[in-house]
């Protein structure tokens, strides 16, 4: 008989008697010659049983929760024992368990004020423990939740409810926010010699009645039922010199080998994602874009980690609003920003200008594209406006040829101040927007862009404010904080357990 199956007949084995009989479950296993993952089965059940019933242990020694009939609180306030011990529900990684113990509030019909056993264990509001909370979510924030569910059945033999785990996620995106608005500054020494900030937009697939209930700034650039989330990151990195040649073999896929190894990597890379959204005070209702709860947000972690003389760096695309946005919100001694157009954008533009005077013939169009990128990367900006106009002039383009030179040459004249590659090179520092293009695809599109998915705003944006905390490494930070958070709100009063000794433990 497995351990698992004696757990629930004979409540009077004890759980020492059941590891005996695991280990010699073990040692027939090896006798008879089983397959290693048929035992690994059937000890996890095993496992989770023993697990049960130690829960059940821990839970029965705590006593009932008895106080006396009244207890005083630190302002003098008298809280009166419940007639009867209630019964609590909680689930745990290993199940479902139950206890009952007394409460306390000011009178029969009023608030409960202290919850003795609660308080005692640091349990947390609902029936899920934290460790059960974390794990789910662990399968939530990877997945559809449908697909969470099965694999934590499948994992610890659990099958909760889907709107459960919805709750349990927006629950903790909803503490990921402020835990994400105050992050601990990192150690100096730990920073590299560059700061860089850096923002991008993503569009989630919504639910279209949740769509339309929100303001779409820059409606004419969406498309369908998507709003935008804009992501902004904030991470240092030491100084990486490269000449235009290396970067040119570089977007060509050349030499890959070369010294990717050598690459510093981003330290202490925070980023964050915020919806357009509408909020109330003083019974007036306002709009706060997303770019500017995202740049306010990424102003607060530049001031507070920018170092004596480090050079700040704001790397974008060609988002027109970006730099003015979070002009506003940096200090004025963080006005020094070197703004820099990330090359990428730059490559699609030439690309662009290449096709309309090579047409098919892609050998030409590559040699076309690489010597005008080349001579960007050199500082050559204004030369290659002036060539592109006028080699449209003389080979009389018209049409859409005509359209995307000038549409090109329109955007490098623009952003001419931030394209200034030479100097950024021979500086160190980087040109590719990297970091905030990868969050892109890890924070929002690998979760929330999957076939057929649509959002609701309450489920998105604390999705995506967990998954922010997952990708920047804070989890575990994270975690514990919000429950000291939940043991000083739900729990005020446990001072008043600090002579209690439940009496299963004290005999």
């Amino acid at each position: 008989m497995m351990i698992s199956e004696l757990v629930n007949q004979d409540k009077d084995v004890s759980i020492v008697e059941l590891a005996g009989k695991l280990e010699q479950f073990t040692r027939q296993a090896a006798e008879d010659g089983e397959c290693l993952h048929e035992l690994e089965q059937k000890v996890l059940g095993s496992v989770l049983a023993l697990g049960r019933r130690c829960v059940d242990l821990f839970l029965t020694l705590q006593g009932d929760g008895d106080l006396g009939e009244t207890v005083q609180t630190s302002d003098e306030r008298t809280l009166k024992r419940s007639e009867e011990p209630a019964e609590r529900r909680i689930r745990t990684v290993f199940g479902e368990h139950f206890f009952s113990a007394y409460t306390y509030a000011m009178g029969c019909q009023k608030k409960i004020e202290l919850r003795p056993i609660d308080a005692r264990m640091h349990l947390p509001e609902g029936e899920y423990s934290y460790l059960l909370q974390e794990f789910s979510q662990y399968f939530c924030i990877e997945g559809p939740f449908e697909k969470a569910q099965q694999g934590i059945d499948k994992v610890l033999g659990q099958k909760l409810p889907v709107d459960s785990l919805e709750r349990i996620n927006r629950q903790l995106g909803e503490q990921a926010e402020p835990f994400l608005e105050e992050l601990a500054k990192p150690p100096a020494k730990e920073e590299g010699e560059l700061l860089v900030q850096t923002a991008d937009g993503k569009g989630v697939p919504m639910i279209r009645e949740d769509a339309e209930s929100l303001p779409a700034f820059n409606a004419s650039k969406r498309r369908g039922n998507r709003r935008v989330a804009t992501l902004a990151s904030v991470y240092s990195v030491d100084r990486y010199h490269r000449s235009p040649e290396e970067v040119v073999a570089a977007l060509f896929r050349e030499d890959r080998e070369t010294k990717d190894k050598d690459r510093p990597r981003p330290r202490h890379k925070h980023v964050i994602a915020c919806f357009t959204g509408e909020y109330e005070e003083g019974g007036e209702s306002f709009v706060v874009p997303g770019t500017h709860e995202a740049f306010a947000w990424a102003g607060e972690q530049v001031d507070q980690r920018r170092q004596r003389h480090q050079p700040l760096l704001r790397l974008c695309d060609g988002q027109e609003d970006y730099p003015e946005t979070s002009n506003a919100y940096l200090d004025e001694k963080h006005h020094d920003v070197i703004d820099i157009l990330d090359i990428l954008h730059v490559a699609i533009y030439v690309w662009s200008a290449a096709k309309a005077f090579c047409g098919d013939d892609q050998d030409q169009a590559e040699a076309f594209a690489r010597e005008r990128l080349l001579r960007i990367l050199q500082g050559q900006v204004d030369g290659v406006i002036l060539g592109l106009r006028q080699m449209a002039t003389r080979r009389k383009l018209k049409g859409q040829a005509l359209k995307d030179v000038t549409t090109a040459c329109n955007y490098f004249e623009k952003n001419a101040y931030r394209m200034q590659y030479d100097k950024y090179l021979a500086e160190g520092y980087p040109i590719a927007t990297g970091v905030i293009e990868g969050a892109c695809r890890h924070l929002v599109k690998d979760r929330m862009e999957r076939s057929g998915m649509r959002w609701r705003l309450s489920g998105a944006a604390p999705m995506l404010m967990l998954r922010a905390i997952h990708v920047s490494d804070h989890w575990d930070r994270f975690q514990a904080q919000r429950m000291q958070a939940d043991l000083e709100r739900l729990h005020p009063n446990r001072h008043l357990l600090q002579s209690y000794t439940p009496e299963t433990i004290a005999s």
